[in-house]
C-alpha cells in the first residue's frame, strides 16, 4: 500500500505521486492551455495526411514492425508517423522528415533528433 505524502500545492495528504486529485486537475489544465492544441502547434491536416501515407508505405514494405528507438526492431501494430527533425526545432511535414515508429518508441524519442 502506498504511503500518503503531502500535495506539492496545497499540502493535503494524498496517495498520488505529487498532487492531490484537485490540484492535479488544475495543474494539468494550466499545462494544456500553455502548450496549445495540436493544431496550434502546427499539426494540421497536412501533417495527418503525410504521417498516414508514411505509415502506409512502411506497412506495405515491412509489415507491423517498428525499427525501434534505442531498442531493437520489434513487432508493433500501433505505428505512428514521427518528425525526424521536430517541428519545435524547425522541422517540416515534408515526407523526407517523417519516420515511422511505434507509440512507445515515439514517446521514448520525444523531441530528440
Amino acid at each position: 500500500m502506498r504511503r500518503q505524502r503531502p500535495c506539492l500545492n496545497c499540502g493535503r495528504l494524498t496517495r498520488n505521486a505529487s498532487r492531490c486529485d484537485t490540484c492535479q486537475a488544475t495543474y494539468q489544465q494550466r499545462r494544456d492551455q500553455a502548450r496549445g492544441s495540436a493544431h496550434q502547434r502546427g499539426y494540421t491536416q497536412a501533417w495527418r495526411t503525410a504521417a498516414a501515407a508514411a505509415v502506409a508505405r512502411h506497412r506495405s514494405q515491412y509489415g507491423d514492425w517498428c525499427p525501434g528507438w534505442n531498442v531493437p526492431a520489434h513487432h508493433a501494430t500501433d505505428l505512428t508517423g514521427d518528425h525526424i527533425q521536430p517541428k519545435a526545432q524547425g522541422g517540416t511535414d515534408d515526407p523526407a522528415n517523417i519516420q515511422v515508429l511505434c507509440r512507445g518508441c515515439n514517446s521514448r524519442k520525444h523531441a530528440q533528433t
